[in-house]
């Protein structure tokens, strides 16, 4: 009987990263504490474990690779080896290689074998006395064998018609790709350039077909368009130039176009736009009635259907035991709970109706507590978050030239885990920030009066319904002066505008906006802040930031909970329901008459303490009947997000409640305005309001019902 070895070797995968992350942590806290003989057998636990579980499922490679690592860690805590700096990233630097290793034996590709040889042999010879000599870090991901093997890269780009509205260049792609290697052709396609009529001059209808050499493999290649690769046409073509196998470098006759170009008949840019023109087969056997349109569908799905899927990973989560008894306590109430109310209505009588009454009480007590602990589940310490950056912050020091310290609170503050999956992005890129911008040169603290060493401060902690994370530095704090000059340079606002301190450090986050002199391979790009505000916002968060000149920044980040309920204001326009997020409420007025101004262009505004706001009625956005329509005897929300307010008129406010979110998308299709939808205790369906899509259907004036 054969035995499936698939669950016990998921076992393995997740149990292997625990004991990465501990052997990681470990020779972080190493350097400070040299010799702590407890933390050294941790450490040499966690690789032991690896090395027994590897050799057990016949993962040779990386059984042996840690026998190696084990061998100087052995040597370490037997004090016949002292704790070195340089000694340290070996450590560091052959952990990287065993992660590249677990990751192959679980993808089954073929590791760097080179460097798995030169680590290894560095272990050896650590081991035998000799230094350690510092090299460049290896990444986590497996590299190929070729490592220098030269690529000839055919990449046809189609961007996505956003990409002029986010402040991105398609000039700084092609530059990015220059800096990687050699752009030896860049042809234009214009094929989806509308007529003049249609031409939106904010839309981008460009393609381009680039030929890029280079010996940078295809994943750095692919890095490039990570922030438009999902919304992109995007093709990339491999072609090694060098060092290529046989079956790569044919002795076949050359292709026809290949003559054509090497002649000089035509030109490389008129040969990939002819390529770009060749119809596919399925669209030449329609044209010649050879096959229907629907039959050419079906086979394509055929196609699919057959190709070989990929085993989609299952997300896993640990719960403590504890919260588990505790939630089968919980349920074994509710069973008696129901029995009750069953024996009760098999002879219920009205005398009894205060017992009825008594025990749907008790169920609804029983239902919210199990709700609680059903979601106490989901919630992991945001430790796990931050045990990424002691090593990234160790990294950006040595490459900076910078002395830096990291100072971690709050690491057991619980987040759902679906959020701690989703703020890893963020809070990297923050930190990045800090460390490249933020943070002045030992020389420029010194000088400033400060201690050469700086610091960064990563702190979580609950605050109302919410949990707010703070990243904190005592650099130089933000430029005011540059950052206006640099918003003007790119046209984001004008030099008249008069803008408050909060208004101008937003600037920060607008998409390609960088104050950096020269871009490093740390930041300078002006992507990475823009990538925090969409995500922090996507998970229904607010990013906020404190500055002063010479003393530092704090970047605040406000999230909820969990992305599965969230804290709303119920209120009623007309006969309908809708949910807005507590989050995004500022306050709630009654205007009176003369605070209602209405402006050519405009639209209609209201005054609030001196400040002019858009004045919304949801009535007219969803196309509804509303109860009230003079907005003196409604009510106004003033919203805000991103450092913008607007002001929606509603009936009435009902209260507030926790709402659970269902997805629109998923259940009907999207709708601009609406985040997604809820089941209120009456059973009927209430919107929960997007208020960044209530802002630009107030910019751009489209409503639509809902």
């Amino acid at each position: 009987m054969s035995t499936d070895l698939s669950h016990f070797k998921d076992a393995f995968f997740e149990e292997s990263q625990e004991h990465l992350t501990t052997i990681e942590e470990g020779l972080l806290q190493l350097e400070q504490r040299p010799g702590d003989i407890d933390l050294l057998n941790r450490i040499f636990r966690g690789a032991h474990s690896i090395k027994g579980n590897s050799g057990m499922f016949g993962f040779t490679a990386v059984s042996q690779f840690t026998h190696k690592m084990e061998s100087v860690l052995d040597q370490l805590r037997s004090s016949q080896m002292v704790v070195t700096v340089e000694v340290t990233d070996l450590l560091l630097q052959s952990l990287d290689c065993l992660k590249a290793l677990i990751d192959c034996a679980k993808s089954g590709e073929a590791p760097n074998d080179e460097l798995v040889s030169a680590l290894g042999a560095r272990l050896e010879a650590c081991q035998n006395g000799a230094t350690p000599t510092k090299t460049v870090a290896v990444t986590a991901a497996p590299v190929p064998s070729h490592a220098t093997q030269e690529h000839h890269y055919t990449i046809t780009w189609g961007p996505p018609q956003y990409l002029f509205q986010r402040g991105l260049d398609p000039a700084q792609f092609i530059k990015e790709l220059g800096e990687l290697g050699r752009v030896k052709i860049a042809s234009l396609d214009t094929s989806r350039l509308p007529g003049l009529k249609e031409l939106d001059p904010e839309q981008c209808y460009l393609g381009w077909t680039l030929e890029v050499e280079t010996v940078k493999e295809l994943k750095v290649i692919e890095a490039v368009f990570d922030f438009v690769r999902d919304d992109s046409t995007l093709t990339i073509v491999d072609r090694p130039t060098s060092g290529a196998p046989a079956s790569a470098m044919s002795d076949g006759p050359k292709p026809l176009g290949e003559i054509l170009v090497e002649s000089g008949i035509v030109s490389q840019s008129e040969l990939n736009q002819a390529l770009s023109q060749q119809k596919r087969v399925g669209e030449i056997l329609v044209e010649q009635k050879a096959a229907t349109l629907e039959q050419i569908s079906e086979a394509l799905k055929k196609q699919s259907d057959n190709a070989p899927a990929k085993k989609a990973e299952t997300p896993s989560i640990r719960v403590d035991t504890v919260k588990i008894d505790r939630l089968i306590n919980l349920v074994g109430e509710l069973v008696i709970t129901q029995s009750m109310l069953s024996d009760l209505g098999s002879r219920f009588e009205m005398s009894q109706l205060p017992v009825l009454l008594e025990r749907v009480a008790q169920l609804e007590r029983n239902t919210r507590e199990i709700q609680e602990r059903v979601m106490g589940i989901r919630m992991v310490p945001i430790g796990n978050a931050f045990s990424r950056f002691p090593r990234l912050v160790r990294d950006l020091s040595g490459k900076a030239g910078k002395k830096i310290h990291l100072i971690l609170s709050g690491e057991e503050t619980e987040l759902d885990k679906t959020v701690i999956e989703s703020i890893g992005d963020p809070l990297t890129h923050l930190v990045r920030n800090s460390a490249d911008h933020g943070l002045e040169t030992p020389a420029e603290r010194l000088a400033a009066g400060k201690p050469e060493q700086g610091i960064i401060r990563l702190n979580a902690f609950h605050e109302g319904g919410n949990i707010c994370i703070t990243v904190e530095d005592d650099g130089r704090g933000l430029n005011r002066e540059k950052i206006l000059a640099k918003g003007v340079k790119q046209g984001l606002i004008a030099e008249s505008d008069k803008l408050s301190d909060e208004q101008i450090w937003m600037l920060i986050f607008k998409p390609g906006f960088s104050t950096a002199d020269k871009v490093t391979d740390v930041s300078g790009r002006g992507v990475g802040m823009d990538v925090v505000k969409r995500n922090i916002e996507g998970l229904g968060g607010t990013v906020s930031i404190k500055t002063t000149a010479g003393k530092g920044t704090t970047f605040t980040l406000k999230l909820p909970l969990t992305l599965a309920i969230i804290e709303g204001m119920t209120v009623r326009v007309g006969k309908d329901t809708y949910i807005v997020p507590l989050l995004s409420i500022l306050e709630s007025i009654q205007p009176k008459r003369e605070m209602i101004k209405t402006i050519v262009g405009k639209g209609e505004l209201v005054n609030v303490r001196g400040i002019y706001l858009p004045l919304m009625r949801l009535y007219d956005v969803f196309r509804l009947e509303p109860e009230l329509s003079d907005p003196t005897k409604a009510i106004l929300l003033i919203l805000e997000t991103e450092g913008e307010r607007v002001a929606v008129m509603v009936d009435e406010i009902l209260g507030q409640q926790q709402v659970v979110i269902k997805s629109m998308e998923q259940n009907f299709r999207k709708i601009e305005g609406v985040a997604g939808a809820t089941i209120l205790g009456d059973g009927t369906v209430g919107f929960i309001l997007d208020v960044r899509g209530l802002l630009n259907i107030s910019r751009n004036g489209t409503a639509q019902a809902a």
